[in-house]
């Protein structure tokens, strides 16, 4: 009845999943690319949502209070992931604030799903130089002071008021630091009823010596597009040349109250794990794998330390590790990028027995705060049941009862139970001299079973298919060796030195990441080559079931 109730609430845990996860995969979601802008700028809204969502026929109403639309645009994308169609539609929405301060993005809704509101701030109105300046060129850094490997971000600001043609940047490059390129932003600006259009070009800057940092002076070079067009093309008018002054940085050097060995300066960073398999509903045999993800905002992806969360538990007794290559990816966000780094280890327990993972911690120095912080994950501990097996139970008399009742009983009664057990005595030995000496029937049906598993085994191993070769060689060990084996590790307690040796490769290949690489004919030849257990007669195993 508790393993009924047990498997009944785990399928109800995995309905619950499936259905949020369909849910969270349906989301509905809105994001800008800006949250805050100057009065006169343009902002880009985006709403996404699946196939099923009618984002195009969203009731845009809300947004004119605050905003007024530009200019809209759709988009469907259509992928296939593990055979499974998914389709995304998207409308694009270019808004200008009417008024300035903390202004909304309104919730939306469709096909019962809604967005998050978004607050952008609007800052005041930008004053407008005197004189004629169709052209601006700027630079802008996040920080005048960073630590060593921490992020900065540099944007290049060009603002136009007339067009521009062959416009160019002096390319960004800055000695002792990594320079990753972000993506560029377009919007436009209205200055005193004058419209402007402007384009960022965005760096993440991760400097690699302390000290001072210089970016250098950078240049725009471009022509101006009169109205009209010649013979030759476009009417180019003036040239302009338009430079900004070098900036400096300092670079603080890694703190001396950090511990860690791998410097992480960043804004954000978490650690979190997942598991395959919950712990606690294994059984012996069963694998479940762990994965570990760390996220870092305001790293790359190489900066991002390995992941060895099992290794103190890799040899302990009953349990065995077998872990996984690790990954890292990196994305861009608003504010630079975000990175991850995953390592995954498939967990297999041979016993039943309690297990505890170590916690696993990692130092991090929180940027906006200046202090250290850590991210932990306490220590897990799996605890599996060893298989039940049921013991018949003989009922003995209780002797001392035995004895107070012979003694109480008297003489006679004494007399009955001797003469009793004489009788089933001689009964018993007249009926072992009937029976035949030998009945080799039962080895007979036990080698016709064995046959054709061997064969099976041969065909998995020649195929290299491990999966298929394990689940024959418990069958064929539990028959062969008249013991019960449900792991790999049953299997190895009996065999030879060497068949033993085997299972040891074939455990590693099965949950470990290089299955394509196995070849199965030294498994089977140590199959073989295996003796018959005393108890089964002396005749080799190529005698009984011959497959060569």
């Amino acid at each position: 009845m508790k393993i009924f109730v047990g498997r009944l609430l785990r399928l109800g845990v995995y309905l619950c999943l499936l259905f949020w996860g369909a849910l969270a995969h349906a989301e509905l979601s809105a994001s800008v690319d800006r949250k805050t802008i100057g009065m006169g700028e343009t902002i880009r809204l985006t709403l996404s949502g699946d196939g099923s969502d009618r984002v195009d026929q969203i009731d845009l109403s809300a947004l004119q209070f605050d905003w007024e639309i530009l200019s809209s645009g759709s988009s469907t994308n259509t992928s296939f992931i593990n055979g499974q169609r998914n389709t995304t539609r998207s409308i694009e929405l270019d808004l200008m604030p009417l008024r300035d301060g903390v202004l909304s993005i309104p919730a939306f809704s469709a096909g019962g799903k809604r967005t998050t509101p978004i607050a952008i701030t609007v800052q005041p109105q930008t004053v407008a130089d005197s004189g004629d300046n169709s052209v601006r060129f700027s630079t802008e850094i996040s920080k005048s002071e960073v630590y060593i490997q921490e992020q900065l971000i540099l944007t290049v600001t060009v603002e136009q008021a007339i067009n521009l043609d062959g416009a160019e940047v002096t390319p960004i490059n800055i000695d002792g630091a990594i320079v990753e390129e972000l993506s560029r932003r377009n919007f436009q600006r209205q200055i005193n009823g004058r419209l402007w259009r402007v384009t960022q070009l965005r760096y993440a800057v991760y400097p690699q010596q302390r000290g001072l940092m210089e970016i250098p002076e950078l240049a725009l070079t471009a022509r101006e597009v009169l109205p009209g067009r010649s013979l030759l093309g476009a009417r180019l008018g003036k040239r302009f040349v338009l430079t900004v002054d070098a900036k400096a940085i300092e670079v603080k050097p890694v703190p001396a109250a950090f511990p860690g060995d791998v410097w992480l300066p960043a804004s954000s960073l978490d650690l979190t794990q997942s598991w395959s398999t919950a712990p606690e509903t294994m059984a012996v045999g069963d694998s479940s794998t762990r994965t570990l993800t760390l996220t870092a905002a305001g790293l790359l992806s190489s900066q991002l330390p390995s992941l060895t969360s099992m290794s103190s538990a890799a040899g302990t007794t009953g349990i065995r590790i077998y872990p996984d290559q690790e990954s890292s990816d990196q994305i861009e966000q608003n504010e630079g990028f975000v990175s991850t780094r995953t390592r995954s280890e498939a967990i297999v327990a041979s016993t039943g027995g309690t297990w505890t993972l170590p916690e696993v911690s990692v130092p991090w120095w929180n940027t906006q705060t200046d202090t250290l912080e850590y991210a932990r994950l306490p220590s897990t501990t799996i605890s599996i049941d060893s298989p039940q097996v049921d013991i018949p139970v003989t009922e003995l008399a209780d002797t001392s009862r035995s004895t107070r009742a012979t003694t109480s009983g008297g003489l006679l009664l004494w007399l009955v139970a001797i003469s009793g057990w004489l009788a089933t005595a001689v009964m018993a030995f007249l009926w072992w001299r009937g029976q035949p000496e030998d009945d080799p029937s039962e080895s007979n049906q036990i080698e016709q079973r064995l046959r054709p598993l061997v064969s099976a085994i041969k065909a998995a191993t020649k195929k290299s298919d491990p999966v298929s070769a394990r689940s024959l060689i418990l069958q064929w060990a539990s028959l062969h060796f008249a013991v019960r084996c449900r792991t790999l590790d049953d299997v190895r307690a009996v065999a030879s030195p060497r068949l033993s040796q085997e299972l040891e490769v074939l455990d590693a290949v099965l949950f470990g990441s290089s299955k394509d690489s196995w070849n199965g004919d030294s498994l089977f030849a140590a199959i073989s080559e295996e003796a018959v257990p005393k108890n089964s007669g002396e005749a080799p195993l190529s005698m009984l079931y011959p497959t060569r």
